[in-house]
């Protein structure tokens, strides 16, 4: 089933029409979250992020739009405890030009059974494409994920799972679809969001929960050689939660770690 401006369908039913501008143009957003038992986790913290980027376009948000009671209903309908929910919002109709303008933005909300966390993630190093700061691409989750789709291509070319993205400085970011979280020594370390790094609602959460803590995370602009020194490499994002990656660039990474492990638990923990 799809949600879709306020009626639900069959998958095969659900169109939008090919003068929509999130079509043609990428003009709109998404989120991409999960849901467990019933519950969207974290909600708040995407839609913060979402609001904020449609105040940025200029889209409207529907102040009484239920996300997570759409998603909880499209969960049960397909029989799914747990799920990755998709919330996609764009302009709508209104023309080809940059110019152009729409009265009614399109929104739909889809569920889709949750994969199974992998067991490990081989990471590969691009030098290029590489992420911009300043674009609206490193703050919001643009629907244009033409450079997100190049880097992961690339990395499964040379036989890993997921790319590691540079800043353009040089400096590491953030992976193709996740943040990054490493560990050297006794220091956790993860890219400062000026590398062009995507504020991540789970990035967001560790963050906060190692704070409750009293715990220190070193944030900030990091060499390759830092990552590529890394005892433990762990991957987060919405949907994954937070992952070990088990090799970077052909060389093997710690399977277990305390302190990626300590990662690992406050995300689980983490609200």
């Amino acid at each position: 089933m799809i949600w879709l401006n306020g009626t639900l369908l069959e998958a095969d039913q659900a169109r939008i029409s090919a003068a929509d501008r999130g079509f043609l143009l990428g003009d709109g957003l998404f989120e991409t979250m999960r849901l467990e038992a019933g519950v969207l986790r974290r909600w708040e913290r995407h839609a913060a992020r979402l609001k904020s980027g449609l105040a940025t376009l200029d889209i409207p948000f529907d102040p009484g739009l239920d996300v997570p009671g759409i998603a909880a209903e499209l969960a049960r309908r397909g029989a799914l405890d747990t799920a990755t929910i998709r919330l996609t919002i764009t302009r709508g109709e209104g023309g080809r030009g940059l110019e152009g303008d729409s009265a009614a933005p399109n929104t739909a909300i889809s569920a889709s059974a949750l994969p199974s966390p992998p067991g490990g993630l081989r990471l590969i190093t691009l030098d290029a494409p590489r992420r911009a700061p300043l674009t609206l691409a490193a703050h919001f989750k643009m629907i244009g994920y033409g450079d997100n789709i190049l880097a992961r291509r690339m990395a499964k070319a040379r036989g890993g799972d997921m790319a590691v993205l540079l800043s353009p400085e040089g400096r590491i970011a953030c992976a193709d679809s996740a943040n990054l979280f490493w560990v050297t020594g006794r220091t956790i370390y993860t890219p400062a969001l000026d590398t062009g790094a995507l504020n991540g609602t789970t990035r967001a959460a560790i963050l906060d929960g190692f704070a409750r803590r009293g715990l220190h995370v070193e944030e900030g602009h990091f060499r390759q050689e830092s990552l590529a020194s890394a005892e433990a490499v762990i991957v987060t994002n919405a949907t994954m939660g937070a992952v070990p990656a088990t090799s970077l660039d052909g060389r093997p990474l710690k399977a277990t770690h305390a302190l990626a492990e300590l990662v690992c638990d406050i995300e689980r923990s983490a609200p």
